[in-house]
């Protein structure tokens, strides 16, 4: 059964129309990403629910000094939200560690002065500046988190594996990725391939481990809302993740008005499923 409204599927076949009659879209370059992040993210409730079920994931985690590296860790706002929850809460008897990994500099040291200030004896940070498999980590960890991060890794199944490697006995890797749904199948549409391949999204990832005969839980889907009412230019192309043209950002407008679940708004179901490898 169909469940797409037929106006939502006439806009897609549009886009799908402009896009094969008109010159590929341009990508994003890193500060425009990283701006079009943080504008999007404004407008979603994601980002406190995945800090939730983080901060309770990680607060069950049995060590002593419980160190978390966070690949992809952008700006370090989910990271720092998280971290400082950890700190703060007077049951947990260990040190906190965190150590992200980002490629693009300017995040990077966002994130290294988000982490500054956070107030705890128990407390340090680092970050490697560095795609993560070029990263040459030297230490391990008990979680290992991939927070909307494994769409532009070059390998899934072998950014997984070299997680797996740097998680202490007991620890776990934690993959928290979109599935295509209706929001994303725009950037599975628009959106320019990435060092030879397309965004890897959460069906990817599954078929990735299963092929790796990986064993993994996937203990829950994150049900959360992006409204995208009135967004700006900015905040529609991090959306579909390419430089949009205004005939096609103006197609892109009126699907997601056809898929909102709100009439008369543009407020589209924005999950993310959650893949946990146990090591």
């Amino acid at each position: 059964m169909n469940l797409i409204p037929n106006s939502s599927i006439d806009h897609f076949d549009s886009l799908c129309q402009a896009v094969a009659l008109a010159p590929p879209l341009g990508g994003l370059e890193a500060d425009a990403y990283a701006r079009g992040h943080a504008a999007f993210e404004s407008r979603s409730n994601q980002r406190g629910l995945i800090a939730d079920w983080l901060v309770q994931r990680l607060t069950g985690v049995a060590s002593d000094s419980l160190a978390v590296l966070s690949v992809g860790c952008g700006d370090g706002d989910l990271d720092a939200v998280v971290a400082e929850r950890l700190v703060a809460d007077s049951s947990l008897k260990h040190s906190v560690r965190y150590v992200g990994v980002e490629p693009f500099e300017g995040s990077a040291n966002r994130f290294s002065q988000r982490m500054q200030a956070i107030e705890g004896s128990e407390f340090s940070a680092s970050v490697y500046v560095s795609p993560f498999e070029d990263a040459h980590l030297d230490e391990t960890f008990d979680v290992v988190t991939f927070v909307h991060s494994m769409y532009y890794v070059p390998d899934v199944l072998g950014a997984v594996e070299k997680a797996a490697r740097h998680v202490r006995d007991g620890g776990e890797v934690l993959v928290l990725s979109a599935p295509r749904g209706e929001l994303n199948r725009l950037a599975g549409l628009l959106a320019p391939p990435m060092e030879g391949h397309d965004q890897w999204f959460s069906d990817d990832v599954h078929k990735a481990l299963v092929d790796g005969d990986l064993a993994f839980s996937m203990p829950a889907t994150i049900d959360a809302v992006v409204d995208l009412t009135a967004a700006e230019d900015d905040v529609l192309d991090f959306t579909v993740q390419a430089r949009l043209t205004d005939s096609v950002r103006d197609l892109v407008r009126r699907y997601l008005a056809d898929v909102s679940l709100i009439p008369g708004r543009s407020v589209v179901a924005h999950p993310v499923d959650v893949y946990v490898l146990s090591s």
